[in-house]
């Protein structure tokens, strides 16, 4: 049992936290242990999310459009499901601490030259001359445009991710933080990103071995159900979250995903659980959507709008939440702007109950799974919290780091603000 679970239940103990944030540490926990394999396309972890979902849905009594409460569409993606190795000058690097393997690497295995590329040679005829006219077929090409400030230089270093000479593979040094991403393609050559202070100018060889798969026809899928509401039955609020996450790089890199998404799938779990007692029958149909795919490009909540269930004109109001796991700075409101009456009245509510510190708002961004139902014309809002964590799509985005700070009164303000909803 983890750390986060345990603490948890000390809590229950001295009377300090409510019940609601104890199902969501339990949510959280489920979701990002090494069993789902960080709900990503390496070792069926995004169907095991989704069948625990659907289980928790049919638990709680929720309607169905299928039989199974999925529905299911394709996706093309790259995975990282076996060897993951890297090595420089006998000195191992460690994915997802060390290094990362770009999203649209191909399989590479052998041992290779390290090239650096001296960004000094920019503008230098002769050099660059003498530079372009060496052969990097068997050779990765290093380039470092950490501490670089000249603006043709960070334009010419920019463009070498297209692989110009021709280089086995890109080395990019970083001394930033490391994120993650995934991608639907393979380039033709590799790509790798290193920690500044793994590798130096004194290197001169890398051994790697990459065994990556691109999955042509991945069958994925949105997890759904529903609650007929007391008055309005043909009216629907759409409570969202994502639940599919990174996957794994290798064998040993997990990338967990307990703040994006885990904590705002326990969320909507946590308000299907909560509407699905008859004391709390909500007067409007809710309808809760775990979508998939929305990593590699928001594909599930794309697949929705364009197959929905019903007509999208009976959607009243989509409210969507993603990284939900802190809120000590309170939370933001992406179509805030563009709804102000729906964040005036989200804001009235907090100001009158004072759950947060603050309810800040955006304007419209494609940046999760609202976007295609304001796209279609329907009124959609994307919650998420501020404050406390900084993992994001890396390794420490765990469920021991998460601290769900607010996740009670979140809950509260979605909830409330479902009751007074007309």
């Amino acid at each position: 049992m983890k750390k986060m679970l345990f603490i948890a239940l000390l809590f229950i103990c001295s009377g300090l936290i409510a019940q609601d944030k104890v199902f969501a540490i339990q949510m959280v926990d489920s979701l990002t242990s090494e069993n789902f394999a960080g709900r990503g396309y390496v070792r069926d972890g995004h169907v095991k999310a989704a069948n625990f979902i659907a289980r928790k849905f049919n638990e709680f009594g929720l309607k169905r459009f299928d039989t199974d409460f999925k529905q299911k569409f394709k996706i093309s993606i790259n995975t990282f499901g076996g060897a993951c190795d890297l090595i420089i000058d006998k000195k191992l690097m460690f994915a997802g601490v060390d290094f990362l393997v770009d999203p649209s690497c191909p399989s590479i295995t052998g041992k290779f030259d390290l090239v650096w590329l001296n960004p000094k040679i920019v503008g230098d005829a002769k050099k660059m001359i003498k530079f372009t006219s060496t052969d990097f077929s068997n050779s990765f090409l290093i380039v470092d445009k950490t501490g670089i400030t000249d603006t043709t230089q960070l334009d010419f270093l920019d463009n070498m991710i297209h692989n110009p000479f021709q280089a086995k593979g890109i080395i990019i040094v970083q001394n930033k933080k490391f994120t993650w991403s995934m991608c639907q393609q393979q380039r033709p050559y590799p790509i790798f990103y290193i920690k500044k202070d793994r590798i130096t100018y004194k290197n001169k060889k890398i051994e790697v071995t990459i065994d990556a798969q691109l999955k042509k026809e991945e069958i994925t899928q949105n997890v759904l159900g529903y609650i007929k509401g007391t008055e309005y039955p043909d009216s629907f609020l759409v409570l969202s979250a994502h639940y599919d996450h990174l996957g794994m790089m290798g064998p040993d890199a997990l990338f967990e995903g307990a703040n994006d998404n885990a904590s705002g799938t326990a969320l909507i779990l946590d308000l299907a659980r909560h509407y699905s007692l008859p004391e709390n029958a909500p007067k409007h149909s809710i309808l809760f959507i775990a979508f998939g795919a929305e990593e590699v490009g928001l594909i599930g909540s794309n697949y929705y709008v364009e197959k929905p269930y019903f007509p999208l004109k009976q959607i009243k109001l989509q409210i969507n939440t993603d990284i939900m796991g802190t809120g000590d700075e309170g939370i933001m409101m992406v179509n805030g702007k563009t709804h102000p009456k729906i964040y005036e009245a989200f804001k009235k509510i907090n100001s009158d109950k004072g759950y947060l510190t603050k309810i800040g708002a955006r304007g419209r961004s494609y940046n999760s799974d609202h976007a295609p139902f304001d796209y279609k014309g329907v009124q959609s809002v994307f919650i998420y919290t501020k404050g406390g964590s900084t993992a994001y799509h890396d390794i420490y985005d765990t469920a021991e780091n998460l601290t769900l700070s607010k996740y009670n009164e979140v809950f509260q303000l979605i909830k409330d603000f479902i009751t007074e909803y007309k």
